[in-house]
């Protein structure tokens, strides 16, 4: 898994990490947030770091399908973008357009 995947684990917790279980919230955190290694945790938590890493790659799976459903990761992405598209050229026509183009996001 590279930079950008961990990226958007980490962020993808920090939108449905509520939803998760303590335990596979708390595997996230300190993998992805805290940069722990599996061999870590798993003598923190008195398992196999096989144990965690299934933990880890199940939790995983679970976020990637919340956002999947949900998309509220991808909406705040796409309504910053286009919010400071539209600060940038407030000035202009198109700004209007760009800023009923967020609205339409919301209320999605």
């Amino acid at each position: 898994m590279d930079k950008k995947d961990k990226l958007y684990v980490a962020l993808y917790n920090d939108y449905y990490g509520a939803l998760l279980t303590e335990y596979q919230s708390e595997l996230i955190s300190r993998y992805y947030d805290m940069d722990m290694s599996l061999a870590e945790i798993a003598q923190d938590l008195g398992v196999s770091p096989q144990a965690v890493r299934d933990a880890l790659v199940r939790a995983q799976k679970t976020l990637e399908e919340y956002e999947s459903k949900l998309g509220i990761a991808r909406k705040t992405a796409q309504i910053a973008a286009i919010l400071g598209e539209a600060k940038e050229c407030a000035s202009k026509e198109e700004s209007d357009e760009r800023i009923d183009a967020a609205l339409d996001i919301l209320r999605k």
